[in-house]
């Protein structure tokens, strides 16, 4: 037996049933011959169809025949518009509809047995529909007309929600039957086919649930597509469905805005009942009404918005411009704005590692919160019910289960999350909206409901969903706080450049000056410490200001080493080591070198990136530790490496460690004095001499590897 679920009731073909109900006739023609029939157009027209005659030998009565030719003159003029016309027959009124499909033109005919209503009484609620000014006030009115006009047992509004079920928002029935008012009808009881079919032919009727269908007779075994069809038979299921709500007349007109279904006047009467297909029309025209009504109003509120959140996006991004210090307390001073435009309850700002909440967000819930979309896509990322949350964080986050996040600056991490609280309700469905299996003619299938009686259910985890206007304004949000952002970085980026600058010139005539006078204290034995003590702390900043301007060239495109010379390697390493240990007599340095390895390049430059090296193993190396520099030449590359204990560099750290400014990335480094820019500037001068820096650990040992070639003529021997 296979699994039956609710996809095989919503797959049911129902806009090809071969079949129409037997209050009316159709025929079909391709190409001006006839191609299909419903088998009982002999019976009603005394006609003599037969496959492939035109329509002028099918032995329609003359005024049939003519009715039927004026109407396909019309079609063609507009084959997207379907044309009717009425015309007497045998004693009454033949109401005659036209329309073209799938390469067909199809002809229908209903027998009138009721008159219309009067044009002038649907003129005036015509224009009381147009004068409404809420959905409320428009549904009420659609559902009194259109009971009035066809004398319904009930009609009412139904409401699509975004899930696809559906509520009952208005109702105008009879006394002695109970209200449906403020129901919910679940998505399952008008699948996905069916709400398409509701969509493209908005309205059908069946004026009797016990017909006996209609078969189509076909001149090929080609599905016949009645989805525009007024006498399209219903899906047997359906019929099943009405009988058990006790109904046996059912009519239903779609309420179409903006090309989606968004509801229906569904209409229910006791007994059979035939509704003219010109009263029909008058209802359709009344839901187009609304439908037209219900757009503008949603355009003023969707407009309204709109306007309100582009003001208040405008102030912001204004603030944010002007307004100096860290982005994120700016933002943190509209949470009141943002949380109006957003129809957020709670708010979470983030920014580096600051995270801000505001609607009685708890810290917990919003760190949980915050460490969710910090590892999210940079796009709009968007929930409404618990689920939708890794199941770790569900029970973190507390009740805000309704989250709309934006990620607007990646080199911050900065975000906005506004947070909607899960919304406790109960629902008042029209029956428990389950299916049953049952044994049909073709095997086990679902079933409806067979109980509408009122069934509640209390709803949690669910938040009020985010509408399209919401995120269309938190999309321009994103852009604007994006567009701030790379100003800002721009701007920053500028001043770093004038700083460098400023440091690289305007510091270097008194540093030197103080060089001078610390020369001259310690000539004299009395304030030797204090000179040794000025000399240290200017070599310092002179070092630091020799980086800045290092960076400086480096950025603008200029070249660090000065003209090329032959440079006696191991005699230069040899002297840096002996230098160090001189200089810090706590800290053992080992050196094992290769003599007489030559190369060509700057001898400062060279000197300045062996030097780095070794200064930063003494700051980061561990205490009581040594410090191995080893130099060796082979395969033309001269190979120096400078090696101490010390624990592997974290990944996220090696990512871009030569990178300039680093430093700042790692706040668990020992040297807090420095710019971050001693790796960055040893990587440019080994690309300038046309070498490599590489770092590894071989377990114990942090190792930078600085990697030259060997002068031409010494390698060549």
């Amino acid at each position: 037996m296979n699994e039956v679920t609710l996809d095989n009731c919503a797959n049911e073909p129902i806009h090809i049933p071969g079949a129409v109900q037997p209050h009316g006739c159709l025929l079909a023609l391709r190409e001006g011959r006839l191609d299909c029939w419903s088998a009982n157009l002999g019976l009603l027209l005394a006609a003599t169809p037969g496959a492939g005659l035109p329509l002028e030998a099918c032995g329609l009565a003359p005024p049939v025949l003519a009715g039927c030719l004026e109407l396909l003159a019309d079609l063609r003029l507009s084959p997207d518009i379907p044309v009717s016309l009425q015309l007497p027959w045998n004693g009454t009124v033949l109401e005659m509809v036209a329309h073209s499909h799938g390469g067909r033109e199809f002809v229908e005919f209903e027998p009138r047995v009721a008159a219309g209503s009067s044009i002038a009484l649907h003129s005036r609620a015509y224009e009381r529909v147009k004068r409404a000014r809420t959905r409320e006030q428009l549904l009420g009115l659609a559902v009194q007309e259109v009971r009035r006009w066809t004398g319904f047992d009930r009609v009412m509004a139904y409401v699509f929600r975004h899930d696809d079920s559906g509520d009952v928002v208005a109702e105008d029935r009879a006394p002695h039957i109970e209200s449906f008012l403020g129901m919910r009808y679940p998505a399952s009881d008008i699948p996905a086919q069916a709400r398409r079919l509701y969509t493209l032919n908005t309205l059908r009727l069946i004026p009797d649930v016990e017909y006996t269908p209609v078969a189509l007779v076909q001149r090929d075994a080609q599905p016949v597509d009645l989805s525009f069809s007024v006498l399209r038979s219903v899906s047997p299921i359906h019929v099943e469905y009405l009988r058990n709500m006790g109904i046996r007349a059912s009519m239903s007109v779609s309420i179409v805005v903006a090309g989606k279904l968004w509801g229906l006047l569904a209409c229910h009467h006791g007994q059979p009942l035939r509704v003219p297909y010109e009263v029909r029309q008058a209802c359709d025209v009344l839901a187009q009404l609304v439908a037209s009504g219900v757009q503008a109003i949603e355009g003023q509120e969707t407009a309204a918005r709109i306007t309100e959140g582009t003001r208040a996006i405008g102030e912001l991004a204004g603030d944010l411009l002007v307004a100096g210090g860290d982005p994120l307390d700016v933002l943190a001073r509209h949470q009141q704005p943002l949380m109006a435009i957003l129809r957020a309850e709670g708010l979470v700002l983030t920014q580096d590692s600051r995270v801000i909440a505001t609607g009685g967000v708890t810290t917990d819930e919003a760190g949980a919160i915050a460490g969710h979309f910090a590892t999210a896509s940079h796009d709009v990322r968007l929930t409404d019910c618990r689920t939708d949350w890794p199941e770790p964080l569900r029970a973190r986050i507390g009740p805000w289960v309704g989250a709309l996040a934006i990620c607007h600056d990646a080199a911050t991490n900065a975000c906005v999350i506004a947070l909607r609280r899960e919304q406790v309700s109960t629902v008042r469905w029209a029956g428990k909206p389950e299916k049953q299996y049952a044994e049909g003619p073709n095997g086990p299938r679902l079933t409806p409901r067979g109980s509408f009686a009122e069934w509640q259910e209390t709803v949690r985890d669910k938040a009020v969903p985010w509408l399209d206007v919401t995120v269309r304004l938190v999309r321009q949000l994103q852009h604007e706080l994006r567009r701030i952002a790379a100003v800002r970085h721009a701007e920053m980026e500028s001043a770093r450049q004038n700083l460098l600058a400023v440091l690289g010139h305007d510091l270097r005539d008194p540093l030197h000056a103080m060089a001078m006078l610390a020369g001259v204290l310690k000539a004299k034995d009395v304030e030797a410490k204090i000179g040794e003590r000025l000399a240290s702390t200017t070599g310092r900043m002179q070092r630091l200001v020799s980086q800045v301007l290092d960076f400086s060239r480096a950025e603008s495109g200029q070249s660090l080493a000065a003209e090329a010379r032959l440079v006696d390697l191991s005699a230069l390493v040899a002297d840096l080591v002996e230098e160090a240990r001189i200089g810090h007599p706590g800290v053992e340095i080992r050196l094992a070198l290769q003599d007489g390895v030559f190369v060509r390049g700057d001898p400062v430059r060279i000197a300045q990136a062996v030097g780095n090296l070794v200064s930063n193993a003494r700051h980061y190396g561990q205490l009581g530790h040594a410090i191995e520099v080893t130099l060796q030449a082979q395969q033309a590359k001269a190979d120096i490496a400078v090696a101490n204990v010390a624990p592997p560099i974290p990944p996220e750290v090696a990512a871009d460690l030569f990178a300039a400014f680093k430093r700042r990335r790692d706040s668990s480094l020992v040297n807090r004095t420095g710019l971050g820019l001693g790796l960055y500037i040893t990587s440019r001068i080994a690309q300038e001499h046309g070498g490599t820096l590489a770092y590894s650990h071989d377990g114990r040992h942090v190792r930078f590897e600085l990697q030259l070639p060997v002068a031409e003529s010494l390698a060549r021997a």
